[in-house]
């Protein structure tokens, strides 16, 4: 598909609109292991990856169109993929990483890609496209520049407007595998709302089921979703539940689900100061073991923290080192890339120094959601404290560091895992670079 938008000609295409952007990001921890007494603590750790995500649309016409999202590298290592030759002198297949010699295969690649028809009455689009709702706590695209994993669903799906009023409804399928199968996971979804310039809101409304035995399940996801711009203000509301049941594909059979997430945001700028504020709450599960599910997770795209939220602590050695799981292990993971089973709250400030830069102190705090059963003394996940600088020398190129610490809170230091160990009570250091250019 990327071979054919770059190759045809303008007499077969009235125009070709291109988006997307480059980034590259170097990561340093020291130590997400919150510990240098455990035997398996890991010391410090880094990474440096790129990412390219290019997004064409082919408009080939006012009534049709072709869209495409290609993440060439996404999220692959720098010297990754490395290119491969023959001893001759021991016949040994030996890597070579260096410059000249990384392959041109990207590990990370994921394609996007559907068509549009446009008609006096609404639009039909049809093939695998991004999800994105509201605030991005349920369903998000990944497409953000510190986004990771983006949802995509293959479907169809019809969408119109009348001035400010929007009304979506589509149907999806998860294929599990099994040609001629009729117990494929089905989803529909119906959207109503209200948009301007200044304030929408917005129900969506998503029923996703299992139709055929041996494995019944359907759950309901509503989420209401709304946004107020007034004057220097502009504050964001998403609240999102989910009830159903059935058997899961992880062996678990008729579980009952009930749970719920709450998203509520706000920014004041007055001039070159900018104060921030954030609360979420996603509900936990008093005892993991039964079949009354009530944990809700956020979108792992939705990022709040450098750590919390963002990499999974503590992190240890693994016993064995493989490719697989990296020399890493998350067995003793007291939390990991989404906000789960919590209640945080993250204040901020910015202030532009001059035009191209600007500074951001943030504070963020958390304790768990659902305290059935453990001491007062388990609750907090403990606080991070980010500073970060952002320099734009250039329209569509910016910069990004910043540098951060964790002080965990009574939720890890007083854990010990049977296998694992404990001792994880020291505060976690890290630091982030993002280099971006936009188009």
């Amino acid at each position: 598909m990327l071979a054919l938008l770059l190759t045809v000609s303008s007499a077969s295409a009235t125009e070709l609109v291109w988006q997307g952007y480059y980034r590259g990001r170097a990561l340093l921890y020291d130590s997400l292991s919150l510990s240098d007494t455990n035997p398996s603590a890991e010391g410090t750790s880094n990474l440096v990856d790129h990412r390219l995500l290019l997004r064409p649309s082919w408009m080939i016409s006012d009534h049709a169109a072709i869209h495409a999202e290609v993440d060439v590298m996404k999220l692959t290592l720098w010297g990754d993929v490395p290119d491969q030759y023959v001893d001759p002198v021991t016949g040994e297949t030996l890597p070579v990483a260096q410059a000249d010699g990384v392959s041109n295969v990207a590990v990370g690649t994921g394609v996007r890609g559907w068509g549009e028809a446009y008609t006096d009455w609404g639009r039909i689009a049809l093939g695998r496209m991004p999800m994105q709702w509201g605030s991005g706590i349920l369903w998000n695209s990944g497409n953000a520049v510190d986004g990771e994993y983006g949802d995509s669903a293959d479907r169809l799906q019809l969408s119109g407007r009348i001035g400010p009023v929007f009304v979506m409804g589509a149907f999806d399928v998860q294929y599990e595998g099994y040609v001629g199968a009729t117990d494929d996971m089905q989803s529909v979804s119906l959207a109503v709302g209200y948009r301007s310039e200044t304030l929408g809101v917005g129900l969506l409304n998503n029923y996703r089921y299992r139709p055929e035995e041996p494995d019944p399940y359907q759950a309901y996801t509503g989420s209401l979703w709304g946004f107020a711009e007034l004057g220097p203000v502009r504050a964001e509301l998403e609240g999102v539940g989910v009830f159903g049941g059935g058997d899961l594909d992880g062996g678990q059979d008729d579980v009952t689900i009930m749970a719920f997430g709450l998203m509520a945001k706000a920014d004041y700028t007055a001039d070159k100061l900018s104060f921030g504020g954030e609360f979420g709450v996603a509900t936990g599960d008093d005892d993991p073991s039964d079949k009354e599910l009530t944990t809700f997770s956020f979108d792992r795209d939705h990022n709040v923290g450098l750590m919390l939220f963002e990499e999974p602590m503590p992190t240890l050695q693994a016993a064995s080192s493989n490719e697989s799981n990296g020399g890493r292990t998350t067995d003793a993971a007291r939390s990991g890339d989404a906000i789960s089973n919590a209640i945080y709250f993250r204040p901020s400030v910015r202030y532009k120094i001059i035009p191209t830069v600007e500074v951001e102190g943030a504070w963020l705090v958390a304790a768990r959601a659902d305290s059935t059963g453990a001491t007062e003394a388990d609750q907090g996940y403990g606080n991070e404290f980010d500073v970060s600088v952002r320099w734009d020398p250039h329209p569509h190129v910016w910069f990004k560091g910043t540098a951060g610490v964790f002080l965990p809170g009574p939720l890890y230091t007083e854990y010990t895992d049977a296998d694992l160990g404990g001792e994880f009570d020291n505060p976690a250091v890290g630091g982030r670079i993002l280099g971006v250019v936009e188009f």
